[in-house]
């Protein structure tokens, strides 16, 4: 009867044993998804910060060129930095926005990394790693790179397979239509 009760033991005390395991293997996993979490909010904050700044930085352009249009400026503008003609100022503050700009790409980007997304090309909004199209603007996403060596096989006909004809135009057909530019 003792060794039936020192069996169950070491069965309560295996269990005990994998249910550890389990749980610290359960709170590592929970502590990585908080600490990613954490990294996308303080990304988030920053971002925020910078667009802020930018949006400060249009509105003093704004406000500059009101002046300049008002005609209350004309000549200099006392700043910071000294005496500058408008010009001088509207300058410096497109500089500004430009290097706000470049930090905010930067934040983007790591913060695309952090969630797994995608971020569109032309409005910038974050899109899933499988879409397409991006849904806020309706823009295409860029193709995944294919891994170096993967389809170099399937890019390039074979000597011994003919490359595949194109269909017969119409001898009156029209040229195709190039793209407009964007503007």
């Amino acid at each position: 009867m003792n060794s039936n009760i020192n069996a169950i033991l070491q069965n309560i005390v295996s269990t005990a044993a994998m249910a550890a395991s389990e749980a610290k293997t359960a709170v590592r996993s929970a502590g990585k998804v908080v600490a990613e979490k954490c990294d996308e909010v303080k990304l988030n904050v920053e971002l925020l910060r910078l667009t802020e700044q930018q949006e400060d930085v249009f509105s003093d352009i704004g406000r500059m060129l009101f002046l300049l249009h008002t005609g209350v400026v004309t000549e200099t503008v006392t700043s910071d930095a000294g005496e500058k003609t408008p010009q001088q100022v509207i300058d410096s503050l497109l500089v500004g926005a430009e290097q706000l700009q470049q930090e905010m790409d930067v934040i983007t980007g790591r913060l695309a990394a952090v969630c797994d997304e995608r971020i569109c090309p032309e409005c910038g909004r974050s899109c899933g790693v499988d879409d397409v199209f991006c849904a806020a603007c309706g823009a295409r996403l860029a193709e995944a790179q294919p891994e170096p060596g993967a389809d170099d096989a399937a890019a390039e006909p074979s000597a011994e397979e003919p490359a595949p004809a194109s269909a017969p135009q119409p001898a009156n057909a029209a040229a195709p239509a190039q793209d407009a530019p964007k503007v």
